[in-house]
């Protein structure tokens, strides 16, 4: 419980530190702190930035998915020329 107290009693210093520091009033901080919070403009952007980070991942994993049976194509062209004299022997 003392810690809570104290926890409590420290943000209520770095609360009023900040105050004293910008020169702001509570009522300007509480304006700051509800704009931050409801910026509707800031979460659309996040939105976007994660879809199109989702699209260019799934572009990378397809082309190395192409790339990988690409290779496996080529290994077994190769595995199957390299058998065939043998296999007519």
């Amino acid at each position: 419980m003392k810690n809570l107290v104290w926890l409590v009693v420290a943000a209520l210093i770095a609360l009023a530190g900040y105050m004293l520091f910008t020169g702001k009033g509570p009522q300007e901080v509480a304006i700051d702190a509800s704009e931050a919070i409801n910026a509707p403009e800031v979460a659309e952007d996040m939105t976007n930035a994660a879809e199109d980070a989702a699209d260019a991942i799934a572009g990378s994993v397809d082309a190395a998915g192409e790339a990988i049976n690409d290779a496996v194509d080529g290994a077994t062209e190769s595995a199957n020329d390299a058998a065939e004299p043998a296999a007519q022997n």
